[in-house]
């Protein structure tokens, strides 16, 4: 009997986590997204702080022991009626080409992620920094060395070296709390010394439109997160409204212009545009992809369409609201690979893990547990980011690079 053809739109945590769990002998699996890798978003900080290599941080699609076919391609159409998916080639393999071709399949898996979300803030498209995958990351450690150098250079006022020496990082969610922690750890322990003329020039921000940051943690952690890093020269600007980013500031409703020499984007995530042309149910607040239990998407009239399944980001269950997290989108799609392996259906149930949030200097918060700070609470979070790697070699090799940055000190500023 011919296998049945599965197709998987995305790669992103669960589209990249469902394709390796799916029975390649039990079926024909194809993977189109625009990305041959899956990052470690949780890894994305410490890779552009310099604490262990960039490959580290992201997994390959194509594995020796995993047969599957993938397009480096965008999936610009989907008809429903006739199983097909209407692609054109990833503008960096084809030249800005349009080079087009349709993909059929017996059944769909749509993981198309999202994207930033920037609220058509003036200039934060154009000169905001993301960390949403490695190519980002890599953009972030290239800046953090280039404002370093250019404050170094002679004639400069000491108010300009500090501009340049400024991070801005909107949004305090765990994202923008991370990159913030493991920046005031590299300025503070690595670059104090390397550049000792910038010494306490160095600083950040985190600006969030909220009243607090963590807003999925409790008050107390809160509150302790905003006090150690009041230790480290890390401000916390909540209540801020972005008014405009341009290559060298940031302009806020109640401060003003403050010059920055980056602008870290960590903030809001909006639907792809693939998303935004599909003929299915959406949720109202975010144009999620609507599914009921079992996971599969919703057609405008609210029926289940049984061959089209839907999660990760880009989707969510009926007045279920999970959060835009790799742990929801992971369970999903161990989810989905377990039921499609087994022919076995039963309603997918969500079980929340704790969450961990690092603070720098050997500090963070766990969610649930307020006696959890400290060093416990660091110890927690390095634990929890080894555990979401997905094989035993990148686990070595993190682990080893934690020990060499130890030793020697991290590959951007060894001793």
């Amino acid at each position: 009997m011919a296998k049945e053809s599965i197709v998987i739109i995305g790669t992103g945590w669960a589209g990249y986590t469902v394709s390796q769990q799916l029975n390649d002998k039990k079926f024909n699996i194809t993977v189109i997204s625009p990305e041959d890798t899956s990052a470690y978003t949780p890894l994305l900080a410490s890779a552009a702080c310099g604490l262990f290599d960039f490959t580290l941080a992201e997994e390959p699609v194509r594995h020796k022991s995993k047969i599957l076919t993938y397009y480096k391609a965008r999936v610009e159409a989907i008809d429903f009626n006739a199983k097909t998916c209407k692609c054109c080639a990833a503008r960096e393999i084809d030249g800005g080409d349009t080079r087009q071709f349709d993909i059929s399949y017996d059944r769909l898996i749509l993981a198309p992620g999202c994207v930033s979300n920037t609220f058509r803030t003036p200039g934060a498209d154009e000169h905001a920094f993301f960390v949403r995958n490695v190519a980002d990351a890599k953009k972030v450690q290239h800046r953090i060395k280039q404002v370093l150098e250019l404050a170094s250079l002679p004639g400069l006022t000491e108010q300009e070296q500090r501009d340049l020496l400024h991070i801005g990082i909107v949004g305090g969610g765990p994202t923008g709390v991370e990159i913030a922690a493991e920046m005031s750890d590299l300025f503070i322990d690595d670059f104090s010394t390397l550049y000792p003329s910038l010494k306490g020039k160095m600083s950040i921000t985190i600006y969030d439109a909220a009243d607090f940051i963590l807003g999925a943690f409790e008050d107390s952690l809160r509150q302790h997160a905003i006090g150690s890093f009041s230790k480290r020269h890390v401000d916390v600007v909540t209540c801020a409204r972005i008014k405009e980013v341009t290559k060298d500031s940031i302009t806020t409703e109640a401060q003003g212009r403050v010059g920055c020499g980056m602008v870290l984007w960590t903030a809001g995530n909006k639907q792809c545009a693939l998303v935004d042309t599909l003929d299915v149910a959406k949720t109202e607040e975010v144009p999620r992809i609507m599914t009921d239990e079992y996971l599969h998407a919703l057609s405008p009239d609210k029926t289940p369409m049984q061959d089209v399944f839907a999660l990760g980001d880009a989707a969510d269950i009926e007045e279920h609201f999970l959060p835009t997290t790799a742990e929801v989108a992971v369970q999903k799609a161990e989810y989905i690979a377990a039921t499609l392996n087994t022919d076995t259906y039963k309603a997918f149930e969500y079980r929340q893990k704790g969450l961990v949030a690092y603070m720098g200097g050997h500090d963070g918060v766990v969610q649930g547990k307020p006696d959890w700070s400290g060093q416990r609470a660091w110890a927690a979070w390095r634990s929890k980011n080894l555990l979401w790697t997905r094989s035993w070699r990148r686990k070595f090799m993190i682990m080893t690079y934690w020990a060499l940055g130890w030793l020697g000190g991290k590959e951007i500023a060894r001793i």
